[in-house]
């Protein structure tokens, strides 16, 4: 790489915690329970976007159903998460591969920060991660880039300097809009040929993300 590494910037659902497809699950379910037809492309589209936004574009799609449909979809949601969160691989070896080089590291998510606090204790990562940032903190969400300079002022390095671990085409547009080195660990959602035109990383887990850019150990 031309540019130093200094710090790096993980995104969580999708990248470390392997919910998306819970929430993917659910949201198919919801849409079965309720009658409703099958519309994958309508999850698709709320991949990565913060809750505000994310509310919109639902009601855009149910309309007068919308509180109806989430309300449903967070007890599907809720069923299927009863459970221990699953964590995707990788995710321990390489947060102590970071500790080993005094890197520092931050979670940047856009689920709000209490949320994401509970979501990693209760997959068994809460004491991997002190500093996480979430869509709360920030008044844009995905694909603006706020959490993504926030988590480079938090942690005191130059956005420019810090690398960015994503999933999701929005989380993407935010880091690279930030000016950080981004890989892009795809997850449900395979990235567009637009997507690609950024011209940054893309690599098939964590781990590959994480070689590819000299942060691990070969």
């Amino acid at each position: 790489m031309t540019r130093p590494i200094k710090a790096v910037i993980f995104d969580m659902d999708g990248l470390l915690l392997d919910t998306e497809k819970l929430y993917f699950q659910g949201y198919r379910q919801a849409r079965t329970t309720l009658g409703l037809a099958a519309h994958d492309d309508g999850f698709l589209d709320l991949i990565g976007l913060p809750m505000d936004a994310g509310w919109a574009k639902l009601r855009t799609q149910m309309g007068d159903l919308t509180d109806q449909f989430a309300a449903q979809w967070d007890r599907e949601i809720s069923q299927l998460m009863t459970h221990d969160i699953p964590v995707k691989p990788g995710v321990t070896a390489m947060v102590t591969q970071l500790q080993s080089r005094n890197l520092p590291y931050a979670i940047a998510t856009s689920t709000k920060t209490t949320k994401a606090r509970n979501h990693l204790s209760r997959a068994g990562l809460g004491g991997l991660f002190d500093t996480i940032l979430g869509g709360d903190q920030v008044a844009n969400g995905n694909p603006a880039p706020d959490i993504y300079l926030h988590a480079a002022a938090t942690l005191g390095i130059p956005a420019q300097h810090c690398a960015a671990f994503e999933d999701s085409e929005n989380g993407v547009r935010a880091a690279v809009a930030a000016g950080m080195i981004t890989v892009q660990i795809p997850d449900i959602k395979p990235p567009s040929t637009a997507l690609r035109a950024l011209g940054h990383h893309v690599s098939p887990t964590l781990l590959d993300g994480a070689t590819l850019l000299n942060l691990m150990e070969t």
